[in-house]
């Protein structure tokens, strides 16, 4: 018995694999086969025979329907472990520290993004499109819980509230500031009184923002986009870094965490005013900046246009002058930005980095990247590529995501042979 890479209990009977939702690697059961596969089937418990001792009662009435959650029934120390294990069966070959475990694992999550159909609000149901209603996420925020409740009793009362598709709430954790934005699929769509009474009773809330998708695909948020209370923005703050956040921009979904992860780039990066660096896929330049204060010079790319003039804005804001933000795709040509550079940071998307950025990397003289990853499988694939060229260093693994089977990894590549890699 033993786990896979997203928390299902992995059972054999002879040749037969069957994966098991809701049961624990040392565990035995009755199973009751739901799906067959060409290779594999799918199963539930039918009866728990030998319960695992790191088993808790669930705190959570609806994790089993629920896609959010992967581990309300695994103690969290055991969680950790069982990520562990993961990491070091995706990453073989290479060394897996200890997971940086987060000391408050509940309301951690300060963006959630809630779909909408035929009048109810929730979370997909694992691998459908079914809306699982929930009364208090325990990983989303207190006040985006408190939000949705609202937005449940209000949207009754909405003419317009067919067109609503999603709701997308951020919580700016030290400044206690909130966005909310209605998704809808037109921008005649009235939301108004809902819109004012979020004004009247959130006073945390300085942005409402009407964003407009009306394209049939599961991408959330749509192009166009307009304001219908305050600013088009957000503050937050992390180690005296105070930063601008807009709809579309990316920032780490756990505060607490993403400032130990901060804190170990910094670690990892040095103190030293002569270096340059590239951080690539940059977003609001929230790394940028924290680098930026021990460093000589820093430029940051990012695609996202939005999150790219916040990453501007945040420099100016903050009395950084040694940080540009540039606005292009750190996947393709970076050859130019990567010359004279010494350090290189990457935080790509789960895809991970493109075989012509990793080319690009391996052709120039960058003699350390500092690698951030939320996807293992890829990471592995990109450090194979790279390995070569650069020494690997010890993967440090963030629990960024408690309860789910998901980790953010650290790690820096320090080149080989300098002189004989580059050209």
């Amino acid at each position: 018995m033993d786990m896979s890479v997203d928390g299902l209990g992995i059972a054999r009977s002879g040749d037969l694999v069957v994966f098991v939702k809701g049961m624990i690697k040392g565990e035995e059961a009755d199973v009751r086969i739901i799906a067959e596969k060409h290779n594999y089937s799918a199963g539930i418990i039918e009866t728990l025979l030998k319960p695992s001792p790191y088993r808790i009662k669930s705190d959570c009435p609806i994790a089993y329907k629920c896609g959010g959650c992967d581990y309300r029934h695994v103690s969290y120390e055991y969680q950790l472990q069982l990520k562990k294990e993961v990491l070091e069966n995706t990453l073989k070959g290479y060394e897996v520290l200890d997971i940086v475990k987060d000391e408050d694992p509940y309301y951690y999550r300060n963006k959630v993004q809630i779909p909408v159909r035929n009048g109810k609000m929730g979370f997909y149901r694992r691998n459908s499109n079914d809306i699982v209603e929930f009364d208090d996420c325990l990983i989303e925020s207190k006040i985006a819980n408190r939000i949705i409740a609202r937005l449940k009793e209000t949207l009754k009362e909405e003419k317009d509230a067919d067109h609503l598709r999603h709701i997308v709430i951020k919580h700016a954790e030290e400044t206690d500031e909130v966005m909310v934005a209605f998704v809808t699929d037109s921008f005649a769509a009235d939301l108004s009184h809902s819109t004012d009474l979020l004004i009247k009773e959130f006073p945390q809330i300085r942005s409402i923002i009407l964003n407009l998708n009306d394209e049939k695909t599961n991408v959330i948020l749509g192009k166009e986009e307009r304001l219908l209370y305050g600013r088009e923005y957000i503050y937050d703050e992390y180690d005296g870094i105070r930063v601008k956040l807009s709809l579309k921009s990316f920032y780490q979904v756990n505060h607490s965490q993403m400032k130990k992860l901060y804190a170990g780039i910094a670690e990892l990066a040095g103190n030293d005013p002569r270096t340059k660096i590239l951080d690539l896929y940059c977003g609001i330049g929230s790394i940028s900046l924290y680098l930026a204060r021990n460093a000589g010079q820093v430029c940051g790319v990012e695609i996202v246009k939005e999150a790219e003039e916040n990453a501007g804005d945040n420099a100016r804001i903050n009395g950084i002058d040694n940080a540009e933000f540039v606005l292009a795709d750190a996947s393709r040509n970076m050859d130019e930005y990567l010359k004279d550079r010494d350090l290189v940071v990457v935080d790509p998307p789960r895809k991970g980095i493109s075989t012509d950025l990793i080319a690009s990397i391996i052709r120039s003289d960058v003699k350390r990247v500092i690698y951030v990853s939320c996807n293992p499988a890829t990471l592995k694939r990109d450090l194979d590529l790279l390995k070569d060229s650069f020494e690997i260093g010890k993967i440090r693994p963030y629990d960024m995501f408690p309860y789910t089977v998901h980790c953010e990894c650290l790690v820096i590549l320090s080149r080989k042979n300098p002189q004989e890699d580059s050209v």
